[in-house]
């Protein structure tokens, strides 16, 4: 599978993810921007592979081990055929947050739409490069991911 064209607007989704990732840390919480190598879809299990360099993935587990996300906010644009979107989860108790960019072409994003409003939820899967282990975030909402701006 191919990916898509980034563009130039890749990169200020990544600022998005650290300077929000940078503002829940200036509030005390323990907060991980991720850099994405990949994003891949998954249409049939109704979610989002995120691929992350090994010590992000390991910052990101570590930081959910004791805690247990219970909100998540979704940030979303366009440009040139790719969905962009800043998948932010929460837990307010714990004061962890993890801020997570991802981007998918306009094909790929409808049939992931269509299938996680099948199974009422979308997961987006964060995921080292040997696989060893994932940390899972649920959007019971599956329109809070899907619904965005046009171009």
């Amino acid at each position: 599978m191919d990916a898509p064209d980034l563009g130039p607007r890749w990169g200020a989704v990544e600022a998005d993810a650290e300077s929000t990732a940078a503002a829940y840390r200036e509030r005390g919480w323990t907060a991980v921007a991720g850099h994405p190598g990949q994003v891949n879809p998954v249409a049939d299990a109704a979610r989002i592979d995120v691929l992350l360099p090994g010590s992000e993935f390991d910052a990101a587990l570590e930081a959910v081990d004791e805690a247990a996300v219970d909100g998540v906010d979704v940030y979303a644009g366009a440009a040139g055929g790719v969905a962009y979107r800043l998948v932010v989860a929460t837990d307010d108790a714990a004061e962890v947050a993890l801020c997570v960019p991802t981007y998918l072409g306009d094909d790929d994003l409808a049939s992931l739409r269509a299938a996680a409003e099948a199974s009422g939820s979308l997961t987006v899967r964060l995921r080292p490069l040997d696989d060893r282990d994932r940390v899972e975030i649920a959007i019971d909402d599956p329109a809070a991911f899907f619904d965005a701006p046009a171009e």
